[in-house]
């Protein structure tokens, strides 16, 4: 479990790095002369090619951890992710190279996002499989817990860069070199994450189980096509709303409340920080809360609070610019609590819904896929933008969002009591026992 959440720890503060740690820096990939628009465009398309590696990954690495185990996969990708970070850390700016500096950029975040989509297919399933069933969603949300801890940690840390290295143009210290530190931060923690799970994480004995039977199904092609396909387009609705959700509550949200509040750098930042603590010491209390609920019904009720509560804090932001911190933290943390909660319990509910033999491949896809349709947020805001005011196309993503969601957990089974010995009966998968 330990492991699992270190390893999406890992995965979640690389995706999150160029939302918060390379923002500041952008002048020192991006001349002046380019306009706002293509600007906004560009450091999407950052952010972007991460997630639509992500789903090559899975697909790649989901496979492998269904047929050579959960445990060398996560090895084998971190370590792909650690390079590529490190990589990303020395790149030249602008200046030196021209454009090619940010096609750079966008290239290696594409391959860091297909090791970051490997990652958990194998961390993930793995911790489920020892989880005890009746605190599967408790154990869960403590693997989940590397997403908001990921996210404050790559706040605080940037947080404290701009202190040290303020930001303020092309030749500012933190655009020289103060974004370098939280990039080469992520390297080093990809090492130190191979080294304590090589040393200490075993194979799952679940997924040894299903090595020793005659007949292994290709798990690609039976989560797509075969008998598992109606869990994946299940889960693949609700992720996509969960994608869009995410997309607004933590990719966005930055850069929103550096144009709609009167805050400066660094107070958004250390707003950030803050509200993300207090949404991490939350995640144990929804997982916990899930076991005795159930999962369906927690994301029933996250549908409606992202296509209500969030979508409404996001328009009170788009009527800004605001001022007073404590405002502001209040929406802020109304964002985090209300856009993205959902991630406390998508690793015990989607691996419950796949049994041991395509667990990998299931989990990954089911998580990783639906970037697909929601990775290009930017341009659909781009296009809301002639229908709607800008600062409002977050809403409707929202509202669209929490629907999916809604849709996603109505057309879908309770999962809390499933019995992972039996799962493989439920989606006619041979079963691993």
């Amino acid at each position: 479990m330990i492991g699992g959440a270190f390893g999406f720890f890992v995965d979640m503060f690389d995706v999150y790095l160029p939302t918060i740690a390379l923002t500041p820096a952008l002048p020192y990939f991006v001349p002046a002369s380019v306009p706002s628009g293509t600007k906004a465009l560009i450091t999407a398309g950052v952010f972007v090619s991460t997630l639509i590696g992500r789903p090559l990954g899975s697909l790649i690495f989901g496979r492998l951890a269904d047929r050579v185990g959960r445990r060398r996969v996560t090895l084998l990708s971190v370590a792909g992710c650690a390079f590529t970070t490190a990589l990303i850390a020395v790149l030249p700016g602008h200046a030196q190279i021209g454009l090619w500096a940010i096609a750079l950029m966008i290239l290696l975040r594409f391959v860091d996002g297909i090791f970051l989509g490997g990652e958990y297919t194998g961390a993930i399933p793995l911790a489920m499989e020892i989880a005890p069933r009746g605190r599967r969603g408790l154990y869960g949300s403590l693997v989940s817990i590397g997403f908001p801890l990921s996210y404050c940690a790559i706040s605080l840390l940037t947080f404290l860069m701009l202190h040290v290295a303020p930001a303020g143009g092309p030749r500012s210290a933190y655009a020289e070199w103060g974004w370098r530190v939280p990039f080469g931060a992520g390297a080093v923690l990809g090492v130190v994450f191979l080294v304590y799970y090589s040393r200490t994480v075993r194979e799952s004995p679940v997924w040894l189980a299903t090595v020793r039977t005659e007949k292994r199904p290709g798990p690609v092609r039976t989560v797509l096509f075969g008998s598992a396909r109606r869990s994946f387009w299940q889960v693949f609705v609700l992720m996509a709303g969960v994608w869009f959700a995410s997309n607004m509550a933590s990719g966005l949200l930055p850069s929103l409340l550096g144009t709609q509040t009167t805050l400066t750098a660094t107070e958004v930042t250390g707003t950030l920080v803050i509200a993300q603590f207090v949404h991490t010491l939350c995640f144990p209390l929804m997982g916990a809360l899930t076991d005795r609920i159930g999962r369906r019904t927690f994301f029933i009720a996250c549908g409606v609070s992202v296509g209500v509560i969030c979508a409404a804090a996001f328009a009170f932001l788009a009527a800004g610019p605001w001022s007073g911190l404590p405002l502001v933290f209040a929406v802020t943390l109304l964002i985090r609590l209300s856009g993205a909660s959902m991630f406390a319990v998508t690793p015990s509910y989607i691996c419950e819904r796949f049994p041991a033999a395509v667990r990998g491949s299931g989990f990954g896809m089911g998580y990783s896929l639906p970037l697909l349709v929601t990775a290009g947020y930017a341009y659909y805001q781009d296009w809301l933008g002639h229908i709607v005011a800008y600062a409002y196309t977050p809403v409707v993503l929202l509202v669209l969002g929490g629907a999916l969601i809604l849709i996603g957990a109505l057309i879908g089974p309770e999962t809390k009591d499933t019995d992972f010995d039996t799962a493989a009966e439920r989606s006619g998968v041979p079963s691993a026992a």
